[in-house]
């Protein structure tokens, strides 16, 4: 077909499903090749404009819905993380031979809270920003009586120092901590002391306290203020007194990116016809049915493909449409899940990303093993460099196997691209806590690491590593039909050996990451090309 014909078929397709464009705009196959640079920018620019529109429009349907917030899930979650930082001190030790001298991470009051904060910053939607306690007691304005509190819910204490001079807290809030409830129905979790007194129970740094009342010798409690967790649960950190700082991706006032556009503009879609799309019923099993394909991702061999089988394809343009009987595209927000219609085939499930990215993985292996009590025998200690919490666990388990290996991943990483190998407790500790570290762990990624006990004696193939590539083809959600095929096997041109973690020896890559291209950069590959691929998968992996 010439690059400027029009597929008739797909006209008529389109025509007998409620389209009535001029068939000058309804398809010509091989639309890229006669652009300029010009119209080929402008294209690109209205699609991303599409796609900002569809963002703001999916996140109006969430919020519209409730927001999309499983609040009491987050509370509990909150909690989870609040206790999950017990014993780490209040701050370091001056004395050298205490403990806490080398602490590697340290939480005072108003810290532990927002630190608990910013591991569910995704769940949240905001971090608290840097200021202490007072800050924290203006953005959680709801008041409670104690009756009403609930496990997740802050306490503030009120106080005025006993120290002349000494300058008073905004609004006089002295501590913060949490509440928890516990076995006595007063119980907190918070950093209250700075210095351990065994005599008195006290003990330096994060702690479960069987009641939120205390003493100090700093100051005179003059009130404790019980306030809901409920605003920041809904999305809400604002205070009234304090200069929040603003996102500086923020363009100044009157100024726009070159890809937002016009709303109104961008509402209408060019393609959408009378903008209803259910009067177009799809039908992929028709004859001649119409599918799209975005750029990229070597989108001609689908394309090729089909229409070898007689589909009719849409042009690049028309990415907005809603008449088609399949849309594949590489990104799975290039989808209008929201006007999605029954029958229309798609590349990407909404929210496949819960077992498709590293960081959601880890994320959903823990939600089930909650949920079920049931741990995935297979999985290899995982942990989330962006929780310190988490860095703190995978320290402890080095700790405990003083001669174990780590490898850490780049959260939202490809290709084998900043994965590093690390053995023992004290190269993992430097590299999760660096002495001096002042904010981001140096060179690590700003998405951070999936930080998991490594596989030392894996399953080799003729003494080589290897992973495997299966495909699996959801071809109906309700009810499922799913597609197995067990693929093929992606081998490291190097002998396995354990011995060699240094990844500045290109040797010790070759034998440890099996990605295609890291092997591709193998200085012998021109000879030993093929060999990194293997169609012969072990068919007891699937027993």
């Amino acid at each position: 077909m010439a690059p400027t014909e029009v597929a008739e078929p797909a006209l008529e397709v389109l025509k007998t499903r409620g389209s009535n464009l001029p068939a000058a705009e309804l398809l010509t196959v091989g639309n890229v090749d006669t652009e300029t640079l010009q119209e080929r920018f402008m294209r690109f620019r209205k699609e991303r404009q599409r796609e900002h529109a569809l963002a703001r429009r999916s996140a109006k349907a969430v919020s519209t819905a409730g927001g999309g917030r499983d609040t009491e899930k987050l509370r509990q979650k909150f909690v989870a993380a609040c206790l999950s930082y017990e014993g780490v001190p209040y701050k370091r030790s001056c004395e050298p031979d205490d403990p806490d001298s080398d602490a590697p991470l340290v939480l005072d009051c108003c810290a532990l809270v927002r630190q608990a904060v910013k591991d569910l910053q995704e769940d949240f939607g905001f971090a608290i920003s840097r200021w202490n306690q007072a800050y924290q007691f203006e953005t959680l304005p709801v008041e409670l009586s104690f009756e009403q509190m609930r496990p997740g819910d802050i306490v503030f204490v009120e106080g005025k120092y006993h120290a002349k001079g000494r300058v008073p807290q905004r609004h006089d809030i002295v501590h913060v901590e949490v509440f928890i409830g516990g076995e006595t129905g007063e119980a907190t979790i918070g950093s209250r002391w700075s210095k351990s007194s065994p005599s008195e129970g006290k003990v330096r740094g994060v702690q479960i306290h069987p009641s939120y009342k205390y003493e100090s010798k700093n100051y005179e409690i003059v009130r404790y203020h019980f306030r809901s967790l409920d605003t920041w649960l809904q999305g809400v950190c604002r205070s009234q007194s304090y200069g929040d700082s603003v996102c500086p991706t923020t363009l100044p006032q009157g100024l726009k990116s070159v890809f937002n556009g016009d709303e109104d503009q961008e509402a209408s879609s060019d393609h959408e016809g009378d903008n209803n799309p259910s009067v177009f019923v799809p039908n992929p099993f028709r004859e001649a049915p119409v599918f799209y394909v975005g750029e990229g991702n070597n989108w001609k061999a689908v394309a090729q493909m089909l229409e070898a089988r007689g589909w009719q394809r849409l042009p690049f343009e028309w990415a907005s449409t809603h008449r088609f009987d399949l849309k594949w595209v590489e990104c799975r927000g290039q989808h209008d899940y929201l006007r999605h219609i029954p029958g229309q085939l798609v590349n990407h499930l909404p929210n496949n990303d819960v077992i498709t990215a590293k960081t959601r993985l880890v994320e959903t292996l823990r939600a089930h093993e909650a949920s079920t009590g049931e741990r995935f025998a297979w999985a290899p200690s995982s942990y989330l460099s962006e929780k310190a919490s988490d860095r703190l666990a995978a320290w402890a388990e080095a700790e405990a196997a003083s001669d174990s290996m780590w490898i850490l991943k780049p959260s939202r990483g490809l290709g084998g691209k900043g994965i590093e190998l690390v053995h023992g407790s004290a190269a993992l500790r430097e590299r999760l806590f660096p002495p001096q570290a002042e904010g981001r762990i140096a060179n690590c990624p700003m998405e951070g690491w999936v930080v998991q006990r490594y596989v030392d004696r894996p399953l080799l193939l003729q003494g080589r590593k290897f992973d495997i590539r299966s495909y699996c083809l959801v071809a109906r959600t309700e009810p499922h039909l799913w597609f197995f095929h067990p693929g093929y096997c992606k081998v490291a041109l190097e002998q396995y050996d354990s011995s060699r973690c240094d990844f500045s020896d290109d040797t010790a890559r070759f034998a440890h990451l099996t990605n295609a291209c890291v092997q591709r950069s193998h200085p012998d590959y021109a000879n030993r090309k093929g060999q990194h691929i293997s169609k012969r998968v072990p068919n007891h992996i699937f027993l």
